[in-house]
C-alpha cells in the first residue's frame, strides 16, 4: 500500500509541475524526463539498454525516410533486433533449460540448471511499440517528429507497464497539440483512476482469498463451490487487468492524453470472436495488424486464414510466457476461433439456421455460453498444467 502512497504522490507532483510551473515548449521534456526516472527506479541498466534501442530505431527509421536504397534491409535488421531482444528475455532461459536437461547434444556435459533471465520491466510493451514505429516509417505513415517525441512515445511512464499500446499516430499530435489544461481531462482522469484503483485492490484482491483455497484444492469442495470460483478467478483476472489499464488511462489524461482503451466489456459478447475484438484490444490489435495481416491474411485462402487466427491465438498467449500452459491456452482459443469462423462459415449457407442463430432471444444463452468458454480458458491462464487439469475433473468428471 505504501508504494501505491508513494506513486500518487509522486504522480500529483509531477501534474502540478507540468501543468503550472512549465511553459507548453518544455512540458514534453519533463514527462519525458519524469518517464525515464520512473523506469529507473526499476532499473537503470536496462533503462539505458532499453534507450539504446529506440536510439537505434529512431536513426533507422531516419535513414529508411531518407534513403530509397536498402529500405526494407534495414527494416528487416531493425525487426530481428527488436524481437531478438523479445524472444531472448522471455524464453531464452526455458530453450536452454530444455536443450541441457534433455541430455543431447550436451550429453557429455553435467546437467546444468539456468537461472531465469529477468525481463526487464514493461520490455514487452516498449518492444511493440518500437515494432510499430519502425514498420509504419516504411510503410511512410508517420507525421513529421522528432527523436522527443517518439521516446516519450515509448518510456510515457503512465502505460510502459502494463499497456495500452497505442499507436503513434494518436500519441504524437497530443504531444504536440497539449497546450493548456482542460479541467474535464483532471475530473475524468481522476474518476478513471479511482475506478482502477477499486477494480484492482478491492475487488481483485478481495476474491482472490476465497477463489484460490477451492480452485487450489477442487477435490475437497462441492462442484458448485467449483464453478462458482471458476466464475470468480475470470473476474479477478478482469478487474486486475482493466484495473491497472483505467490507472493507466486516468493517470495519462491527468497530463492531457487521451489513449485508447484495452477492454470493452468482453464478459457481455455473444462470440469469442467479439470477445478477442473487446479484451486486451490493444495487444490482439497490434498481433493481428502485424503478425496475421501480413503473414495471413492478405488475399489469402480458406485454409490460411483458418491455420493465421490458430497461430496468431498461439503467439498472443505466448506472448504471456514460455510456460506450457500458455501453449494449451492458444491452442484452446485459437481452436475456439476456428471452430467458430467455421460455424459461421455453415452458418451463411442455411438460411433458417442463420435466423435462429442470428435471433435476439439466444442472445442471453450465447453471452452465458461465451462466458463459460473464456472462464475456463482463464482456468488454464492462472494454473500449471497439473493443477488445471485437476479442476477440468471436478467440473467434467464429478464423482
Amino acid at each position: 500500500m505504501m508504494q501505491i502512497t508513494y506513486s500518487l504522490v509522486f504522480i500529483i507532483i509531477s501534474v502540478l509541475i507540468y501543468w503550472l510551473l512549465l511553459p507548453a515548449k518544455w512540458r514534453s521534456v519533463f514527462l519525458l524526463a519524469v518517464s525515464i526516472f520512473f523506469m529507473s527506479l526499476f532499473s537503470i541498466k536496462y533503462t539505458l539498454y532499453l534507450f539504446l534501442n529506440v536510439l537505434l530505431v529512431y536513426l533507422t527509421g531516419t535513414y529508411i525516410k531518407r534513403s530509397e536504397k536498402n529500405r526494407k534491409l534495414l527494416l528487416i535488421s531493425a525487426l530481428t533486433l527488436l524481437i531478438g531482444n523479445l524472444l531472448f528475455f522471455k524464453y531464452a532461459d526455458l530453450a536452454l533449460n530444455a536443450v541441457f536437461k534433455s541430455g543431447a547434444p550436451f550429453s557429455a556435459l553435467p546437467v546444468t540448471t539456468f537461472s531465469k533471465i529477468l525481463m526487464p520491466v514493461g520490455m514487452s510493451y516498449i518492444l511493440f511499440r518500437l515494432i510499430h514505429y519502425i514498420v509504419e516509417i516504411y510503410r511512410k505513415t508517420l507525421p513529421e517528429h522528432s527523436f522527443r517525441d517518439l521516446a516519450l512515445y515509448v518510456f510515457f511512464f503512465p502505460t510502459f507497464l502494463a499497456g495500452p499500446v497505442d499507436r503513434f499516430q494518436n500519441v504524437q499530435p497530443q504531444t504536440a497539440q497539449n497546450n493548456s489544461l482542460d479541467p474535464s481531462d483532471i475530473n475524468n482522469g481522476l474518476l478513471r483512476i479511482i475506478s482502477g484503483l477499486i477494480k484492482k485492490f478491492v475487488v481483485a484482491d478481495s476474491l482472490k482469498p476465497f477463489i484460490m483455497p477451492v480452485l487450489s484444492s477442487p477435490n475437497e469442495y462441492t462442484w458448485t463451490i467449483v464453478m462458482l470460483s471458476v466464475y470468480g478467478i475470470a473476474i479477478q483476472i478482469y478487474m486486475d487487468f482493466s484495473g491497472y489499464t483505467d490507472m493507466a488511462l486516468g493517470v495519462a489524461r491527468l497530463f492531457g492524453y487521451k489513449i485508447i482503451e484495452n477492454f470493452n466489456y468482453p464478459y457481455l459478447k455473444k462470440n469469442i470472436t467479439l470477445y478477442w475484438r473487446n479484451w486486451h484490444m490493444s495487444v490482439y490489435s497490434f498481433i493481428r495488424d502485424y503478425f496475421f495481416f501480413p503473414f495471413f491474411g492478405y488475399k489469402a485462402t480458406q485454409a490460411k486464414i483458418y491455420a493465421g487466427m490458430f497461430l496468431t491465438m498461439v503467439a498472443f498467449c505466448l506472448w504471456h510466457g514460455g510456460s506450457l500452459h500458455f501453449l494449451i491456452l492458444g491452442v484452446y482459443h485459437g481452436t475456439g476461433l476456428v471452430v467458430w469462423q467455421c460455424f459461421q462459415e455453415i452458418k451463411s449457407r442455411h438460411k433458417r439456421l442463420r435466423k435462429f442463430v442470428d435471433s435476439k432471444y439466444l442472445d442471453p444463452a450465447s453471452i452465458f455460453l461465451t462466458f463459460n468458454f473464456v472462464s475456463l480458458g482463464h482456468v488454464i491462464f492462472a494454473f500449471e498444467m497439473d493443477a488445471a487439469a485437476n479442476i477440468f475433473r471436478r467440473i467434467f468428471l464429478p464423482s
